[in-house]
C-alpha cells in the first residue's frame, strides 16, 4: 500500500469506492455493482447510506493504515447510529459522508490530506453518478484526546446515548 506521500488520490478514491460499491451491492443482494449505482442515482436512501457507510469504512482503514497518529475512525449520521441497515430518508447521492477521526495530535498534514480526498471524491462521484454540482463529498472531523477527555465538539458524540457514531476503524487493527 503506498504511503499518502506517494499516493495518486484518484486512484486510491477509485479503489475505494469500488470496495464499497461491491460490498454494498452484495449485502443488498444485487447481482451486480450497475443494479446498485442506479438506485443510487434515483436517490433510494437505502442504497445511498450502505454506500456511504462503506466508504466511511474502506477510507478509515486506508487513513488508518497510511497515519501512525490515528486512533480510531468512525462513521456517524444514520437513523440509529449503530449500523447502516435502518437510514435517514433524506440520505442522497449528494449526501456527505459523515466520519470523525480521533487522533494523538492534529496536524497540518493530515488536514491537507483529508482535502486532497475530498476533492478526488467530489471528481469521482460527479463522474460515477453525475453529480455536476457537488463541491464536497467528505465531512470528516478531527479530534484528538483532549477533546475525547472533555468531550468537546464533535468527540462528544463517542458517548452520546443518542447520536453514537460507528467505529469502522481502530489502531488495534493495525498490524
Amino acid at each position: 500500500m503506498p504511503s499518502p506521500r506517494r499516493m495518486d488520490p484518484v486512484a486510491t478514491i477509485e479503489s475505494i469506492v469500488n470496495r464499497a460499491l461491491k460490498n454494498s451491492a452484495d449485502k443488498m443482494g444485487f447481482s451486480n455493482i450497475k443494479a446498485l449505482i442506479d438506485c443510487i442515482k434515483k436517490g433510494d436512501p437505502v442504497a445511498c447510506s450502505y454506500c456511504h457507510y462503506n466508504i466511511a469504512k474502506e477510507l478509515g482503514k486506508i487513513l488508518g493504515l497510511w497515519d501512525k497518529d490515528i486512533k480510531a475512525v468512525y462513521a456517524y449520521g444514520y437513523d440509529d447510529n449503530t449500523t447502516s441497515e435502518v437510514c435517514n430518508e433524506d440520505m442522497s447521492p449528494s449526501s456527505l459522508i459523515h466520519m470523525i477521526i480521533w487522533v494523538g495530535r492534529k496536524t497540518n498534514a493530515l488536514k491537507a490530506l483529508i482535502a486532497s480526498i475530498d476533492r478526488a471524491m467530489v471528481q469521482h462521484q460527479r463522474r460515477l453518478l453525475g453529480l455536476k454540482e457537488l463541491e464536497h463529498a467528505l465531512d470528516i472531523q478531527v479530534i484528538d484526546d483532549d477533546d475525547v477527555k472533555n468531550r468537546t465538539g464533535y468527540a462528544a458524540l463517542l458517548k452520546s446515548i443518542y447520536q453514537t457514531p460507528v467505529q469502522v476503524w481502530s489502531s488495534s487493527l493495525r498490524s
